[in-house]
């Protein structure tokens, strides 16, 4: 199980992926958590800076997709909160169920790309990266962006992290 709680890039925050270095590994789109991944925990919508880079990286030709945990109607209200106006079609998949593999199953169907050519974005090892990897996704670790804020019952899953990271 060690292998699987690897990723495959550890990186600062999402503003540090390096799409040259994804497209060189074959990556065509990229999976992303909501929860102190692209926003701090519970934000309803995502800021300027992160439809910003999403929109950059979209124009650069990946896919963007986001698999979360949280309830569909959770995904679902994040993900219309992209401007609609100049914004691509973004991807969701709500309940995901990680670390198992079926709503990275789910989402790869509904973006038609195989999971070999996606990347999963996300700020834990027992979720995030442990799914992605089970799935076959190259797996990208970013730092959580603000810990103080979380549930108790992830702050709790950190604790168990440490001796991996």
């Amino acid at each position: 199980m060690g292998r699987f709680l690897k990723p495959d890039l550890k990186i600062e925050s999402i503003y540090d992926i390096d799409p040259e270095m994804l497209k060189i590994n074959g990556i065509k789109g990229l999976l992303f958590d909501i929860d102190n991944t692209l926003e701090e925990y519970a934000t309803k919508v995502p800021g300027k800076k992160v439809s910003d880079f999403l929109r950059k990286l979209y124009d650069l030709g990946f896919k963007i997709g986001i698999v979360s945990n949280a309830k569909p109607e959770r995904a679902a209200e994040f993900v219309a909160g992209f401007p609609k106006d100049d914004y691509p079609n973004v991807f969701f998949v709500g309940k995901a169920g990680k670390p198992l593999k079926r709503g990275f199953a789910e989402i790869s169907d509904i973006m038609g790309i195989d999971l070999k050519y996606l990347a999963m974005v996300g700020d834990q090892l027992f979720t995030d990266i442990l799914g992605g990897n089970r799935s076959g996704c190259f797996s990208i670790l970013v730092n959580p962006i603000n810990i103080k804020i979380e549930p108790g019952f992830v702050r709790f899953k950190r604790f168990f992290e440490k001796p991996f990271l």
